[in-house]
């Protein structure tokens, strides 16, 4: 459990600071495919990756809900 809490933190600091691919997040993260690592955020995170960083790009807006 304490692991998936590091691993998410790590993703969302990726996400949000970073342009790198998410295949590229994926794998350094240690997933084995890029369909386990979406599936595992979302898990966590209620939105895919690809969501939340369309979302995080966007000033004012907050990361998970969209909302300002």
């Amino acid at each position: 459990m304490f692991w998936s809490a590091v691993r998410v933190e790590e993703v969302v600091r990726r996400l949000t600071m970073r342009e790198e691919p998410l295949t590229s997040v994926a794998m350094e993260l240690g997933f084995s495919s890029p369909g386990n690592f979406s599936r595992f955020f979302k898990e966590h995170r209620g939105v895919s990756p690809s969501q939340f960083r369309r979302v995080a790009a966007i000033p004012d807006l907050h990361p998970v809900t969209g909302v300002p």
